[in-house]
């Protein structure tokens, strides 16, 4: 029996599974060095959803066609934006320009404080003695006198950093401009692209994967409207909180607190440690009542808010949510970590259609599809 399956194994069947496998493996390889480009089209998509979004909640009340609803929802954002800066604009770039004075050397006073502990001075007094019975203090006299001596001049790679950080921001700026040049391509006319996609299946299928594509607009709407609720609700609660409680910058760490949102599991934490280091500034029990207000404020957004916005929203389970952070965080960088929860929206549309419904056969609710809505 085992002489017929040998037998019927051919060379022409080796090189077929032979191509098939390399196909697969080129194919990954070409999308793992394209990655960069991957995101950025898929943070344009999601501005694309966020416009076309807009632009379906102004139809709903004014009959105007699809090209004027999203030019109007431009125009909007583009007031918006305007009459924010004008308004706050001068107050958020003092605060942001004094922020970033204060917090080095806020971290540089903690980190006298916490030097200043005894089992500090302890650890570091046994490195000493290690050091010295290796016979690895020669000069450090000296090098502590010139230590001393420059502690108010500027390090010799400050230039550098600043150079670097300088790149760094006009880099971030670039990959804004790309995102919105993408995003503005895509909801102008969603119709071109989707028809390239639907060239690479049957027609069969095709209506099937455009199915699927606008299954997964609306699922991405539907996460991104909850997910600004939330921010918003963070942005308002710290800034107001920190106010009260006397830390100085409210408005601006409130920002960023609400911002930080966004990214899933450490963006909220990431969010609280300005907030925090600045209050101690002011002094150990403002930042206590800082630390407080972080943890409160996080609490009422994860098991209040979060949980209510999911029911009307999409639903997305906590253990989905880490693991797509943790995957796309090693695929992707940093990058991934921010797009990790609405690359796992897409998945579980992607899944729900494809497989569950398709393959299994099984009748599932899918995020985003008319009999969820």
């Amino acid at each position: 029996m085992a002489q017929n399956r040998n037998d019927g194994l051919r060379p022409s069947h080796i090189a077929q599974y032979t191509l098939v496998v390399l196909g697969v493996l080129v194919t990954a390889a070409f999308f793992f060095f394209i990655r960069d480009a991957l995101l950025i089209a898929f943070a344009g998509i999601i501005f694309a959803v966020i416009l076309n979004g807009f632009a379906r909640i102004i139809r709903k009340f004014v009959p105007i066609s699809r090209g004027w609803s999203i030019a109007a929802v431009g125009v909007i954002l583009l007031a918006l934006f305007v009459g924010f800066g004008f308004l706050f604009g001068p107050q958020i770039v003092k605060e942001f320009n004094e922020l970033t004075e204060a917090l080095p050397q806020q971290i540089s006073q903690v980190r006298e404080k916490i030097s200043e502990w005894s089992f500090v001075d302890e650890m570091l007094d046994g490195e000493e003695g290690k050091r010295e019975e290796n016979g690895d203090t020669d000069g450090q006299d000296e090098n502590d006198e010139e230590e001393n001596g420059d502690e108010n001049e500027m390090p010799d790679g400050a230039g550098g950093m600043a150079f670097q950080f300088g790149i760094t921001i006009v880099d971030v700026l670039a990959t804004f401009g790309l995102i919105i040049a993408i995003g503005i391509y895509f909801v102008i006319d969603p119709e071109t692209y989707k028809k390239g996609i639907a060239l690479l299946f049957t027609k069969k299928r095709a209506e099937r994967v455009n199915e699927a594509l606008e299954t997964s607009g609306n699922a991405l709407w539907n996460w991104l409207t909850g997910q600004f609720i939330a921010m918003a609700f963070v942005a308002v609660v710290v800034t107001i909180g920190l106010m009260i409680i006397g830390v100085p910058l409210a408005l601006v760490l409130g920002i960023i607190a609400g911002i930080a949102e966004f990214i899933p599991i450490i963006g909220p934490w990431a969010g609280a440690i300005p907030g925090i280091l600045l209050a101690f500034s002011v002094d150990a029990k403002t930042a206590l009542f800082t630390a407080i207000l972080y943890l409160v404020v996080q609490q009422l957004e994860s098991n209040i808010i979060t949980p209510l916005i999911q029911q009307y929203m999409v639903h997305i389970p906590p253990a989905l949510v880490i693991l797509s952070v943790v995957a796309f965080g090693l695929l992707f960088g940093i990058a991934g970590v921010i797009l990790a929860t609405p690359l796992a929206v897409i998945a579980m549309v992607l899944v729900g259609m494809f497989y569950v419904q398709d393959v299994l056969g099984k009748d599932i609710k899918v995020p985003g599809s008319e009999k969820e809505s």
